[in-house]
């Protein structure tokens, strides 16, 4: 065995023990029947055997990959996705175990679903600007790629570069801060009884939760899907697609899952037993919790194909080892998704009030017959109505300022001041184009 490296080892004893263990799995279900047990005994046993195998997998793939982390800025984004699947079998056991905790653990995987969409965009973005440098320049001078059906009766294809991945990434990032929100809410809606899980009345606080978490998970996947047909050629060495396919497996079929088989109870497909103490809504969630800890199985299989770490143990990029432990504190140091939400939020922000303040200028102007080019300060417009300051009118009295001629000259001069004003940050000197948004975010 001295030519055999030990990770292929520690494989087979896992495919070993999967093998023995599901060989096994029958037998021991008849034997429970036999003796009667509870099924409340029997979900708990059989969940906890998949959750501990796909977590047995998931582990030893992570430590692979901080083992050999020689590519940091791709493998701390790959073993954040990695750790979904012992998160989410780990959780959805103990939300099994213990039904009632569920209002509080059941948050963590939600919360985590967000994480790792995120962090899949992340993943594909620092490979571009390792192979490529600046990647907003690289893609600038490519054509536009254009929406989907229906969307793209509804949203012009967006310009290529800068752009592109701003709208791209706000769209991502979007669903990482409406998700743990539509949380926070949903725990507050449950405490105060009128969450109504699976009840889809106006008075209910679940099917908005419902429709926000939907509607932002939707336009997150269908951004990674823009992002992936505008950079296809380029990422083909990373092999994408199967990365996309199995999270998009496990995040979006596991949503909807979840709404199926709320839905299902609320309609009397799925209802409590005689012999349970769950009532409907525990059965419901229950159900949802057993069958993630079975499919986790398949997603841990899954990650491991489309994650492999051989892809990461070429000596050739061999990085300086700092550690394993430190590599594992590197993986959880979230500052890096601090600094994205807040850099999105603050450009949202910026843009909004410059477009409300844009617009608030422009009726302001409208509505006093002035061009709507033009962009003036309350002051000027009074001056070039009443032909003097606001101070002067006042003194002088209201008749003799309304006089029709000297409006008239008024206009004139407020015209001729015009370049006299400030230029705005975003839309530039007056009767100039507007700048780009890259120009106008590096100004500010």
């Amino acid at each position: 065995m001295a030519g055999i490296p030990m990770r292929r080892v520690f494989r087979g004893l896992w495919v070993l023990l999967t093998l023995a263990t599901f060989s096994a799995l029958p037998w021991m279900i008849v034997e429970f029947k036999k003796e009667k047990f509870a099924v409340h005994y029997q979900a708990w046993f059989i969940a906890g055997i998949f959750a501990i195998l796909a977590t047995s997998a998931s582990i030893y793939e992570v430590a692979m990959h901080l083992e050999h982390y020689n590519r940091p800025r791709l493998q701390i984004r790959v073993v954040r996705i990695l750790c979904m699947v012992p998160i989410y079998a780990l959780d959805s056991w103990l939300s099994l175990r213990f039904v009632d905790a569920r209002f509080f653990l059941d948050p963590l995987r939600e919360c985590y679903e967000a994480f790792v969409i995120y962090n899949f965009y992340a993943y594909l973005m620092a490979y571009l600007e390792d192979e490529f440098g600046d990647v907003d320049a690289y893609y600038a001078g490519k054509p536009q790629v254009e929406h989907l059906w229906p969307v793209k009766n509804l949203i012009r294809p967006w310009p290529a570069g800068a752009r592109f991945f701003a709208h791209t990434k706000r769209g991502v990032l979007a669903y990482v801060i409406a998700r743990p929100l539509c949380t926070a809410v949903s725990v507050l809606a449950a405490a105060r009884g009128v969450l109504g899980e699976g009840d889809f009345r106006g008075d209910r606080a679940y099917p908005y939760l419902a429709l926000v978490g939907s509607v932002s998970q939707t336009w997150a996947l269908y951004c990674l899907i823009l992002m992936y047909r505008a950079t296809r050629d380029e990422l083909a060495p990373l092999r994408p697609l199967s990365k996309f396919l199995v999270i998009k497996a496990v995040v979006f079929f596991s949503f909807w899952q979840s709404v199926g088989i709320a839905l299902a109870a609320k309609l009397g497909v799925l209802h409590a037993a005689d012999w349970s103490t769950y009532d409907t809504d525990d059965t419901a969630a229950s159900l949802q919790n057993f069958l993630i800890c079975i499919e986790m199985f398949g997603a841990a299989v899954a990650h491991a194909y489309a994650f492999p770490p051989r892809e990461y143990m070429d000596p050739a990029q061999r990085a300086a080892s700092r550690g394993f432990l430190k590599n594992v504190r590197h993986v959880f140091d979230v500052s890096d998704v601090v600094d994205d939400v807040h850099d999105v939020v603050a450009d949202a922000v910026s843009e909004t009030t410059e477009g409300i303040a844009d617009v608030g200028r422009r009726t302001w102007e409208s509505a006093r017959g002035l061009p709507a080019h033009v962009v003036s300060k309350p002051e000027h417009i009074i001056k070039g109505i009443f032909g003097r300051s606001a101070g002067q009118g006042a003194s002088q009295g209201g008749a003799g300022s309304r006089s029709g001629s000297s409006s008239a000259g008024s206009f004139q001069d407020a015209s001729d001041r015009v370049a006299l004003l400030p230029e705005s940050p975003r839309f530039g000197a007056l009767g100039t184009p507007p700048r780009s948004f890259s120009q106008a975010r590096g100004q500010r």
